[in-house]
């Protein structure tokens, strides 16, 4: 499988703009930024769609782990927070810290833990990097209230 994307720089790097295009179309020329922002216009920046890409890859591979070990969800939700510093003249993702929440009908914790250790270990993203990533999980148990018309 080969995923791929195309993106546009123009201007200088402090105040040039540039778009970014995925081939299955869900990014067409949105705009992206050194930062997270510039001016009025909201756009996007490389390490906040990585952010994105890592909290994306572990939600889905939480949700595999858990169908073979059997847990049934409502959601799975990851937050990513992705720490840039500048180091010795050069920009550096120096940590990725995943807070994870799982939406459970029945709370099995041990099963719940063991798929979220393997789901960090198995997702793609997350290994092809060379920072230290942090997972903090939470479960809250799922309560549907019935309502008697």
């Amino acid at each position: 499988m080969i995923r791929s994307a195309v993106a546009v720089w123009k201007g200088s790097p402090a105040i040039g703009e540039g778009l970014v295009t995925t081939t299955s179309g869900v990014m067409s020329n949105a705009l992206y930024s050194f930062g997270s922002s510039t001016g009025n216009e909201p756009c996007t920046s490389p390490t906040e769609m990585l952010a994105a890409s890592v909290a994306a890859c572990m939600s889905l591979m939480l949700v595999q782990e858990m169908a073979k070990a059997g847990l049934k969800h409502e959601s799975v939700r990851t937050e990513a927070l992705l720490t840039v510093e500048e180091k010795k003249g050069r920009w550096e993702i120096t940590h990725i810290n995943l807070h994870v929440t799982a939406s459970l009908p029945q709370i099995d914790e041990e099963k719940f833990h063991r798929a979220s250790r393997s789901a960090r270990s198995k997702c793609p993203i997350s290994r092809a990097l060379n920072v230290p990533i942090t997972v903090t999980t939470k479960v809250e148990e799922v309560v549907h209230n019935e309502v008697a018309v």
